[in-house]
């Protein structure tokens, strides 16, 4: 039904998606944080996020952290290795990004089932 895929709806999925899919990066980065051989992987999936939406990020105050950059992965991390700080700062950043978009995945079903039933829960 439509109703369940609207396009509030599939943002929040398409997002959590997002988050699901830099977390899996950042905990592989994490894991061989010690492996001298191992080569980094990116962690910024930003612009996967803008090409799945089809349409750029939007910063609506200036307080806002920036889209470009936001993970915290420098340039040119790749090539030195882990730090495992930086990769725990992310993974802590992302987790709070993957909570309130989920709590608005709730709170967008919760509001078609009070819309449903008539009442709240």
């Amino acid at each position: 039904m439509k109703i369940f895929n609207s396009a509030k709806i599939l943002l929040y999925k398409q997002a959590l998606d997002v988050h699901t899919k830099e977390h899996e990066a950042i905990a592989k980065n994490v894991a061989n944080a010690h492996n001298t051989n191992y080569k980094r992987v990116k962690t910024d999936f930003s612009d996967e996020l803008k090409v799945a939406l089809n349409q750029t990020l939007k910063q609506s105050d200036v307080r806002h952290m920036d889209s470009k950059g936001s993970s915290g992965v420098s340039e040119g991390a790749e090539e030195e290795g882990v730090d495992l700080n930086e990769e725990m700062a992310n993974l802590a950043v992302n987790q709070i990004r993957f909570d309130f978009v989920s709590n608005m995945l709730k709170k967008a079903y919760r509001g078609l089932n009070t819309s449903i039933t008539g009442r709240t829960s």
